[in-house]
């Protein structure tokens, strides 16, 4: 297959935050080895672009990056301060935080969220610092120490969050989905100060045992015991409670993996609707008619998000754990009386969502059963054995023509100024991760039997999606006596005009 084609960055700039100037990347002519060389270029991120068409956050992210006298330690404080300041009032203008109405209620929203995470953040850190008595004071000076925290948080995570923000408004303004329904509900329980406080209580007390077992580098053994479950699951992923086995831990995971994104996980998984807005066009945009699976669902999170984009489509969320399949019901329930009260929307409890406890390699469901399968966040909690029975097993449930989307941790290459320290995400518990991140999902789906579509970026996750063909490969000698004359052109899949669709570079 030819190399896909490179859509270039949006016009407002290769780095939002830096005002459209990149930091220099020097490169050292035959300085490599050959084993380096075939390394680098070996890396997923760099073989995607064999493989998949790119959309223009690829690029985006890939050269993503923040002013020098910003990250340059030994540029003089005030000089960096100065930076700074001049570098959010270039963001706020580059971004169109004060467009209109309805962007400045969405970064009013968003930042408002950030800043709540990341206190919640330090409320963590502090907790259990407190717990394992240690004080963490420090000799600086408080006004250098302050300093240090907003540049590396400008170099870190608030830069990530703001850049995350803009790519996810720009699909709302271009309508490729809705603005986040949470934020737009009126009586949400998020602005109730109890519940705030409760799910805060939890997150702190959980955020001490988990730091407290990450510094102690011993995970906790999973409580449950059951030939039930296959070996790799039976792990206490992240050092938290229980693993996946318990109401505590599916009741803290979502507060826990926003605070650890300082509030941009949201947005990163709403990129998953980007090639389903495109696989939709065509067909009822409610979504009436369209079966999707979403496989290892956990709390039912996006699926939230997606329902509220499609209510009439027909959805089955699937996971292992029994537990955060309870706590997806209880999210797909509160969805459906704050977004679609007194309406018949079919499945359990009037939601139009059925529930199916399954691992990925063994999906017990007919082949050709769903139109679009998803599944966000699983493939790199996996071993490299058990990722292809998965991709084989989505695909073997995809009608021809469907659509895969598979969104997950960048790999190597996707974003090569991190790649040094990539892999240190394995630290938090998570065996797999090492293997994830060279793992060429390319070739994975290809195997699977599966043609690849397009590949998105967002901040510290990427989005790959794939068709399954309308009709199976013939074998080589029949294709060849069946070839179309020369001249002609065979009608374009839906799934081609999907990925040309949704590569074009927005509007500045």
């Amino acid at each position: 297959m030819p190399a896909a084609a490179t859509i270039a960055a949006p016009n407002s700039g290769r780095a939002v935050l830096g005002g459209g100037v990149a930091d220099p990347v020097v490169v050292t002519p035959d300085t490599e080895t050959f084993e380096d060389a075939v390394f680098r270029h070996s890396k997923p991120g760099l073989l995607d672009r064999q493989n998949f068409k790119q959309h223009w956050s690829v690029d985006f992210w890939k050269d993503f990056s923040v002013p020098p006298s910003i990250s340059d330690p030994s540029t003089p404080i005030p000089s960096r301060l100065q930076a700074i300041l001049q570098t959010l009032t270039e963001a706020a203008r580059n971004m169109g935080v004060f467009s209109s109405s309805k962007a400045a209620a969405y970064w009013g929203y968003h930042i408002t969220r950030s800043s709540f995470f990341a206190l919640q953040g330090i409320a963590g850190v502090l907790a259990a610092r407190a717990a394992s008595s240690v004080t963490g004071a420090e000799s600086n000076e408080v006004g250098i120490r302050m300093e240090s925290m907003i540049r590396a948080g400008l170099t870190g995570p608030i830069a990530e969050a703001l850049a995350m923000y803009y790519q996810d408004f720009k699909n709302i303004e271009e309508d490729v989905y809705k603005l986040p329904w949470d934020m737009t509900t009126r009586g949400h329980r998020q602005w109730s100060p109890f519940w705030i406080a409760r799910r805060s209580a939890q997150f702190v007390t959980e955020a001490a045992a988990t730091l407290a077992r990450r510094n102690g580098g011993k995970p906790d053994d999973v409580w449950l015991k059951s030939h039930m479950y296959p070996d790799y699951y039976l792990n206490t992923f992240h050092y938290q409670t229980d693993g996946w086995l318990s109401e505590r831990s599916a009741s803290v995971y979502e507060v826990s993996t926003e605070t650890l994104f300082l509030g941009r996980q949201d947005a990163m998984q709403r990129q998953t609707l980007v090639p389903l807005r495109a696989f939709m066009a065509g067909r009822p945009r409610d979504g009436a008619g369209t079966r999707m699976l979403e496989v290892a669902t956990g709390t039912g999170r996006f699926a939230t998000f997606l329902k509220d984009n499609y209510p009439r489509m027909d959805v089955t969320l699937a996971d292992l754990s029994p537990y955060y399949l309870q706590e997806a019901r209880k999210n797909m329930r509160y969805w459906a009386d704050m977004r679609a009260p007194g309406q018949a929307l079919g499945g359990a409890d009037g939601t139009g969502v059925s529930y199916l406890q399954a691992p990925a390699e063994a999906i017990s469901q007919p082949d050709n059963s769903y139109d679009v399968v998803v599944c966000v966040y699983l493939f790199h909690e996996l071993p490299p054995e058990v990722r292809r029975v998965a991709a084989a097993e989505m695909a073997r449930v995809l009608r021809p023509g469907g659509l895969l989307v598979v969104t997950d941790s960048i790999q190597l290459g996707d974003r090569e100024r991190l790649d040094a320290n990539l892999a240190r995400f394995g630290d938090f518990n998570e065996p797999y991760y090492a293997s994830y991140i060279s793992e060429d999902f390319g070739k994975l789906f290809k195997e699977a039997g599966l043609e690849c579509d397009t590949k998105l970026l967002a901040s510290s996750s990427k989005v790959l999606s794939s068709r399954k063909p309308l009709q199976q490969p013939k074998p080589a000698a029949t294709q060849a006596d069946t070839a179309q004359p020369q001249g002609s052109h065979s009608p374009q899949t839906a799934g081609e005009e999907c990925a040309e669709e949704i590569c074009v570079v927005p509007a500045s």
